[in-house]
């Protein structure tokens, strides 16, 4: 795979997707089109019509009646929609000779719409294994369905912030958070085609939360690694930070050139997209 750039739309913040486009084809810049953007009955027109090179990312495009996708959910509605939303883009991804698609693991609950970024809370009463064992059986058909249309097909991992843990009793809500389950996942489903989105700042959010030692989780899972988000943080949440020279991920970079690497920063105007860029490019 080709090394190549690309900015998410979350960089945009709450710009129309039509001046994101815009700014993107005056500088050149790839674009990710992500779950920040709303939904609006012409973004499938505005993806076809973007000239420069393009990902989809996990929820767009936003559906008219929103939910959030839970490929491990013991809902059979938000599963099959989950299912139904993923296939519909694994065909959108080989219809524009898109590189990949890439969607984020599965949870333990249903978490509402209004709860995403915010604390996510449990009854307490959830069966992590029967989860994985949904998980699993789905990743699997949706690995199989991506090989028909040879589309790679990801799994982004789950971010745990000390909030969400201790406001659940330390219990973590979220699959894939760590190499325990991606591990797992990837013997059970033994196939090669199994890859990780690797969030590196869900990463480090989630080692900081379970007390993991940050660099030897990221030794750990270096063999699925399909792609990178890249962005920073504190440590205690997902802040979608800048990345400056002192980017703790920078060292695994050299390792990493021949693939697709998006620039997952909130709030970036062209000439700090371009500075972005610059740092990320100079890893490689």
């Amino acid at each position: 795979m080709k090394n190549e750039i690309f900015i998410s739309s979350i960089a945009f913040n709450d710009r129309k997707l039509i001046e994101v486009i815009k700014i993107c084809e005056q500088n050149n810049f790839n674009l990710e089109f992500s779950s920040s953007i709303s939904y609006n009955r012409d973004n499938l027109k505005f993806l076809n019509e973007f000239n420069g090179k393009k990902l989809i990312h996990n929820y767009f495009p936003a559906p008219k009646e929103p939910f959030v996708i839970n490929l491990a959910s013991k809902d059979s509605n938000i599963l099959r929609r989950s299912i139904s939303h993923c296939k519909e883009n694994i065909r959108r991804t080989a219809e524009l000779g898109l590189n990949f698609y890439a969607v984020h693991a599965g949870f333990c609950i249903d978490p509402k719409v209004s709860s995403l970024g915010k604390k996510i809370l449990s009854d307490g009463k959830f069966d992590k294994k029967q989860h994985l064992e949904i998980f699993i059986e789905t990743l699997s058909e949706l690995l199989k369905y991506s090989n028909e249309y040879d589309v790679p097909f990801l799994i982004e991992n789950n971010v745990l912030s000390s909030q969400n843990y201790s406001a659940n009793n330390n219990q973590n809500i979220f699959l894939c958070t760590d190499s325990q389950d991606i591990v797992y996942i990837s013997k059970e489903i033994n196939s090669r085609r199994f890859q990780l989105l690797l969030d590196t700042g869900h990463l480090k959010v989630s080692c900081k939360t379970l007390g993991i030692d940050l660099l030897k989780e990221t030794n750990r899972l270096f063999p699925y690694i399909g792609s990178v988000h890249h962005s920073d943080n504190d440590g205690f949440e997902d802040l979608n930070l800048p990345i400056d020279k002192y980017y703790w991920f920078s060292p695994f970079l050299k390792f990493l050139k021949p693939m697709n690497h998006v620039i997952e920063v909130k709030n970036l105007k062209p000439e700090l997209i371009i500075n972005q860029k610059n740092i990320l490019s100079s890893g490689f």
